[in-house]
């Protein structure tokens, strides 16, 4: 008699462990498989836009580049429908740097500072809670259809990273060390001496091209990171100075901005 009252209390006690495991209809196994891993981790997709602006040019080049703002008005409802926050460029390296592997979020890059980033992009970035990163050669601030030193402040204080893009927009790569510091250094100076601090942290080539020397000439100048047109998501700073961006183009539809910015 002891030994079956032993193995019926042996059964009970199984028994009352298995129900708790099963505790809210999921059983042993499938809580296990619940606990899986996060999905793998591709990246961040940094986007690259020029001019957000109602007036298409008619050339192919600029056409191609012109994003209508009711195009962007609804690329940045997309994000905030999906909770997929927009920062800065100087924000995604510095936690990458810190060994973080961000979700859920976008960089959004404007290169050539137009005036359009101050009237357009910028009241579209601030209604709709998110930052982006302005890429301006600072020999055209100032110049017809470019934005001002009073709109490069603006952007500054409405929470946007504002960067560099050289000097007079030169291909990098077609000059000698002596010629990318004028240009690329010269940006910088340009920057200290109207906007003061705090430095620009990130750079982005003009038509993204650079060589080995870029490389040396963006630590020397003290850049963190520099961006190319090479496509991809950024998944690290191995290369700090030669990271991709993605272009969005004026026919892109909403379908093709939701591929870009996939996880």
């Amino acid at each position: 008699m002891r030994h079956a009252a032993g193995g019926w209390f042996s059964r009970v006690a199984l028994t009352f462990v298995f129900f708790l495991a099963c505790a809210g209809g999921v059983r042993p196994t499938e809580r296990s498989a619940n606990a899986a891993a996060p999905a793998e981790w591709h990246g961040v997709p940094v986007l690259m836009y020029h001019r957000i602006d109602n007036d298409v040019p008619r050339d192919a080049v600029g056409r191609d580049l012109t994003i209508a703002p009711g195009a962007f008005a609804a690329q940045l409802r997309y994000l905030r429908a999906r909770h997929i926050a927009a920062i800065t460029a100087s924000d995604l390296v510095a936690r990458l740097a810190r060994g973080e592997r961000p979700r859920n979020v976008v960089v959004l890059t404007f290169d050539d500072g137009y005036a359009d980033a101050a009237t357009a992009a910028l009241p579209l970035l601030r209604s709709y809670g998110a930052r982006g990163t302005f890429y301006v050669s600072s020999g055209f601030i100032g110049t017809l259809h470019h934005l001002s030193w009073q709109q490069m402040r603006a952007l500054r204080s409405g929470g946007m990273e504002v960067a560099c893009h050289g000097t007079f927009h030169l291909d990098l790569s077609t000059l000698d060390r002596a010629g990318q510091m004028r240009e690329a250094g010269g940006c910088m100076q340009r920057f200290a001496r109207f906007l003061g601090a705090p430095e620009p942290q990130t750079y982005a080539y003009p038509a993204g091209k650079f060589d080995a020397t870029t490389e040396s000439v963006m630590r020397e100048i003290g850049m963190r990171a520099a961006f190319t047109e090479i496509s991809g998501d950024v998944d690290g700073l191995t290369r700090p100075y030669a990271l991709p961006r993605q272009r969005v183009r004026h026919d892109d539809d909403i379908a093709r901005f939701a591929a870009l910015v996939a996880p």
